[in-house]
């Protein structure tokens, strides 16, 4: 009986309590939470900055939200090397009003953390640190052949969720959230092995830098992001902890596209010198090796205890790669975890906004992160940290459809959503849209079920370095987000990228999961025997208003077609197959819609021009090694893969 009165009082003292998270504001933080920053000490001695928000005049024990981030945690209220400290009323951080609001309004005890080696925090930092700690995550403290403590951002949870347990008022349950680098932390969470750990959101997480995500597409340096970003994320040359980050070594107001034209990557890396540590790392290691394997948090996703929802955008420009690699990896390796996915046409994080309903002139439903935030992210760690409500479906997607803004204006997405048993959906079945010799796409697979006709031909471009295909229709100083879902007509009228449009649909065609490119392409050149090139192959719909919104595109290095880790060059003159995978996407092709598909050799600046002369170290290229290369497509042979849902 007194387990049952607990119980009721549990749930009546949090109803009162809690209050729709829209309507947190300062004032209502400031009467309901206190904050009080610490310095954590890891197994090493090396301390970790911390705000814990701690919810006053509450009854009961409630669970931790803890999010531990590279990222500045403003307002500190400590200075470097100080003890810990007391309560402060020092104004809070701007999450507690935006994606952690729905468990602040049912007082949670929230934590933030700066990893080692970021602001407050003491250590060294390193980009995509390696896990040290073995299958045993932080359970059991080892050290090295010297003496030394093994210490990782695994082991750093452990230590820092014991922390908690022992010094906050919490009910034992501990849920781990973060989008993009923070979403990397979220994962290295589920291989801390902390048994408190009980639910663990990755959200667009940095996964693997040379696959996919911020640095490189398929090995492919995203030149512009890489160096933008990296200018101050690469730097590891901090002196002492401090509240401010270290600046960006590279900024200019110039369009990108003009500043990196005929620049070598070669070129490129001077301007950092040896100022830039990771950026030089890079440099070093072009193709898959140790380097990278290493640093892909997904290879040790087995044995995976707390239940996890990987969350991701469809339409994300830094990280789409990482969240369907950590779903997919989770399934293969620890098939008994109760697995979740969240996705929709989202850009970077867009699912935290409440407002988000477009990118570029692609729209796609009204307050589709609030649906999110409240029915599906939301219900999931209540579920599995309170106990007090049922789990969302395992795979909730929102897909993207129609697209003019007159069509979607007011409506709501909470209708839109699809839920599935399993990621992709088990109804999907790859169909191909094979190239033709002439403009257009044999869709008569996955129109009319018919094997498409074997046709012989080919289509031409030259590909010249001096005059790359733009990925974007714009000037800009910055790489621009929604280049995911553009306009794709302004690379119809260029002469090197072929395009290639099918007929007018008469009924919906709906495509859930990976794009696959399949071909077979030659390279020729004046210039040497030894080539190299990059195809860019895009996936595009056609609506009736004459846009043609990018849905799906990516990029491929020749020299990887028989193995990342083994690059080698293209025979002048010799066709080559090439074969490779597009990030997920889940998309209806309306009825008087058309199906594109656009291939050229460059996509600049957001991915580097490749010198198309084979290089053993293609960033060791000079200006003289980047030369126009004609590339030929073998219509007959080469196609583009959907999985229809059928």
């Amino acid at each position: 009986m007194r387990r049952i009165a607990a119980f009721i009082l549990s749930i009546l003292c949090t109803a009162a309590w809690s209050q729709n998270g829209q309507n947190l504001g300062k004032d209502w933080l400031s009467e309901h939470y206190t904050k009080r920053e610490v310095m954590i000490p890891m197994r090493d001695g090396v301390r970790l900055y911390t705000a814990v928000y701690e919810p006053s005049g509450v009854s009961v024990k409630t669970p931790v939200m803890l999010i531990r981030t590279p990222y500045s945690l403003k307002p500190y209220g400590i200075t470097p090397g100080s003890p810990d400290g007391e309560n402060v009323r020092l104004p809070y951080g701007t999450g507690l009003g935006s994606d952690v609001m729905n468990y602040v309004a049912d007082g949670y005890v929230i934590v933030y953390q700066n990893v080692r080696g970021r602001y407050l925090s003491e250590g060294d930092f390193e980009n995509i640190r390696p896990l040290l700690c073995g299958e045993e995550g932080g359970a059991v403290v080892k050290k090295d052949a010297g003496g030394n403590v093994i210490a990782d951002d695994a082991t750093d949870v452990y230590d820092t969720v014991e922390w908690i347990l022992a010094n906050t008022e919490n009910n034992g349950n501990v849920g781990v959230k973060g989008v993009s680098y923070p979403g990397f932390y979220a994962t290295l969470a589920i291989l801390s092995r902390h048994p408190a750990i009980k639910a663990v959101s990755p959200q667009a997480p940095v996964t693997d830098w040379f696959m996919g995500d911020d640095a490189h597409h398929n090995g492919a340096l995203c030149l512009t992001d890489s160096y933008r970003f990296g200018s101050s994320m690469y730097r590891e040359d901090r002196k002492c902890p401090s509240p401010k980050g270290l600046p960006a070594l590279f900024k200019s107001e110039e369009d990108i596209y003009e500043y990196f034209r005929g620049r070598s990557i070669k070129d490129l890396s001077a301007f950092f010198g040896d100022s830039l540590a990771f950026w030089s790392r890079m440099m070093e290691h072009p193709d898959y090796d140790e380097f990278w394997i290493s640093r892909d948090p997904s290879l040790h996703l087995s044995g995976v205890r707390p239940a996890v929802m990987v969350t991701g955008g469809f339409y994300d420009a830094e990280d789409c790669y990482g969240a369907f690699r950590t779903y997919e990896m989770i399934r293969k390796l620890s098939p008994e975890t109760e697995l979740y996915l969240a996705a929709g046409p989202w850009y970077h994080g867009g699912w935290n906004s409440r407002t988000a309903d477009h990118i570029a002139d692609a729209w796609f439903g009204e307050a589709s992160g609030a649906w999110y935030q409240d029915n599906v992210e939301y219900p999931f760690f209540r579920h599995y940290l309170e106990g007090t409500c049922d789990a969302p479906a395992r795979v909730n997607v929102l897909p993207s459809g129609e697209t003019c803004p007159e069509l979607m204006d007011g409506i709501p997405s909470d209708g839109m959503w699809k839920t599935y048993s399993e990621w992709p959906p088990e109804n999907a079945v790859y169909r191909a849209v094979r190239l033709t010799p002439d403009e257009s796409l044999d869709c008569s697979e996955i129109i009319s079920g018919q094997e498409p006709r074997r046709m012989k031909g080919s289509r031409s471009y030259v590909s010249d370095p001096s005059c790359p295909v733009p990925y974007m229709d714009i000037r800009s100083s910055s790489r621009d987000r929604n280049y995911m879902a553009a306009d794709q007509s302004f690379a119809c009228d260029r002469e090197d990228v072929l395009s290639y449009c099918g007929p007018v649909l008469a009924d919906t065609v709906h495509v859930a999961g990976k794009i696959v490119f399949s071909g077979e392409v030659c390279l020729s050149s004046a210039y040497g025997r030894e080539l190299d090139g990059d195809i860019v192959v895009k996936l595009i719909d056609v609506r009736p208003d004459g846009y043609r919104m990018l849905v799906r595109g990516d990029v491929m290095p020749l020299r990887y077609r028989n193995g990342f880790g083994s690059p080698e060059p293209v025979r002048n003159g010799k066709y080559v197959s090439v074969s490779f995978e597009m990030p997920e996407v889940d998309h209806y092709f309306m009825p008087g819609h058309c199906l594109m598909v656009q291939v050229q050799g460059s996509w600049f600046p957001l991915i580097a021009m490749n010198p198309q002369t084979y290089i053993t170290n293609q960033h060791e290229a000079s200006s003289g090694d980047y030369r126009p290369v004609t590339v030929t497509v073998r219509a007959g042979r080469s196609s583009v893969l959907l999985p229809v849902c059928e």
